[in-house]
């Protein structure tokens, strides 16, 4: 029953907050709003490891709509700005698989970090690594070294 409030709870934050952050994301810059975000989520798994008490998960699942639909949003966006467009489908479908692969990678990480160390705190923090991965990750995209390389390509293949 808690699980289904939570779950609720942040869909009930996030659609609004989509809203909010997507401004925010034009106020800043998409890829600055992004990495805010990624740090936030990084944050909130933090403070997973601290959770004692049922408000505690509810205030968890406030923390996490506040972000859930911006980042969505935003990165679909940000990432459509590096993508061919006459490649946009093939691009897309790339982008669905990693996220379907994070569904696996994350509570995998979760799960063997419990296993190992005993207590599933660790697996919630463990979490954080994978936010400092996709921060750095996004940290070494540079957007004009590929629009040079896509406007090559697009040549190549034209």
């Amino acid at each position: 029953e808690s699980l289904i409030i939570a779950l609720l709870i942040t869909q009930f934050v996030a659609f609004p907050s989509a809203l909010a952050y997507s401004a925010f994301g034009k106020k800043v810059g998409v890829r600055k709003a992004l990495e805010i975000a990624i740090g936030a989520y990084a944050i909130i798994a933090i403070l997973g490891y601290f959770m004692s008490e049922p408000l505690h998960f509810y205030l968890l699942a406030v923390c996490i709509g506040l972000f859930q639909g911006g980042i969505q949003a935003l990165s679909r966006s940000y990432y459509t700005r590096l993508i061919p467009k006459q490649r946009s489908a093939q691009f897309f479908g790339f982008f669905n698989m990693l996220g379907k692969f994070a569904a696996i990678i994350g509570p995998l990480l979760m799960g063997v970090v419990t296993l190992v160390t005993g207590d599933s705190r660790n697996g919630i923090v463990s979490l954080v690594l994978l936010f400092i991965g996709g921060y750095i990750l996004l940290r070494l995209v540079d957007e004009e070294k590929g629009k040079k390389e896509l406007e090559a390509f697009l040549k190549k293949i034209n």
